[in-house]
């Protein structure tokens, strides 16, 4: 079988599979109480949501040098950099259910609450710099 054969047999598999669709919406409703918006609206797409949601389920609860429990703080840490309030309702939930404390989720805010305001601020100065003329050497 060549490889274009190969692509759309595995495409196959999850294209227009409203029962691999069921059964993940079944699963994040009974895992996490519900399903987010994002994840809602990809599901119209059998074959980009079924991997999505594959990758995401090898990433938070599988993933290979850190503990799942420190994934989910990472996502928290991504989320509230973000700015994206249904990421971090599910991911801080998620963390606790892993058996993240409230305070170490309120330390992963402090942290990612720095760098984003450090991210901010640095992209604002250079625009600042440039305003007055000035080129910007500096690495970070």
């Amino acid at each position: 079988m060549d490889s274009q054969q190969l692509l759309a047999e595995l495409f196959s598999l999850v294209n227009d599979d409203e029962k691999a669709v069921e059964a993940i919406l079944q699963y994040l409703r009974q895992r996490h109480g519900g399903v987010g918006f994002m994840l809602g609206v990809l599901s119209r797409r059998p074959e980009m949501f079924v991997p999505h949601v594959v990758q995401g389920a090898h990433i938070y609860e599988t993933p290979r040098a850190i503990d799942p429990k420190t994934a989910e703080l990472a996502a928290v840490a991504a989320s509230a950099a973000l700015m994206c309030e249904h990421c971090l309702e599910a991911h801080m939930r998620a963390a606790q259910r892993k058996g993240a404390s409230l305070d170490e989720i309120f330390d992963v805010l402090l942290v990612a609450g720095a760098i984003a305001e450090s991210s901010t601020l640095s992209v604002a100065f250079r625009k600042f710099r440039q305003l007055e003329g000035k080129r910007d050497d500096s690495a970070a």
